[in-house]
């Protein structure tokens, strides 16, 4: 019986500590780990950032302050319109209806629609091979900054 009280006291503290180290590392816990689609919301903004910038430049005639200038021989209202497609096709990854998709479902999407804008940023835009490969490295940063 001596030895009883100190061994559920011991096993108590033990408890005790074991609950707190829980409950802290719970807290810490990544919230959009929890949530997969999520992340592939944030990286759809990214990927729509760049996209409004094109669109936005694309139409400005002032070659100096202008990043995207519309390659010789393109249209300017077809070009705009393609542009407002990828808009359309990556809000959908922001919708709740995304959540109804498997990932591998969305990665596949994600990754056709990345492929199919770098290759009309090379064919439309001055430079295009520049500025989709500076892109595509950006792109991938910021997608391991929301996957790390």
């Amino acid at each position: 019986m001596d030895q009883f009280f100190p061994a559920i006291f011991v096993s108590i503290v033990v408890a005790f500590i074991l609950i707190k180290n829980i409950k802290r590392i719970t807290e810490k816990m990544d919230i959009s780990a929890l949530n997969p689609y999520e992340k592939y919301a944030k990286f759809s903004a990214h990927i729509q950032e760049y996209i409004r910038d094109i669109k936005k430049d694309i139409g400005k005639n002032d070659s100096e302050t202008t990043v995207y200038i519309l390659a010789e021989g393109k249209d300017l209202e077809s070009t705009q319109e393609k542009l407002s497609d990828f808009i359309r096709k990556l809000v959908f990854f922001e919708t709740p209806m995304a959540k109804n998709r498997s990932k591998q479902d969305i990665e596949s999407e994600l990754a056709q629609t990345l492929i199919n804008l770098d290759a009309f940023v090379r064919e439309n835009i001055k430079n295009g091979e520049l500025i989709a490969d500076k892109m595509k490295e950006d792109l991938q940063s910021r997608f391991k900054g929301l996957t790390a």
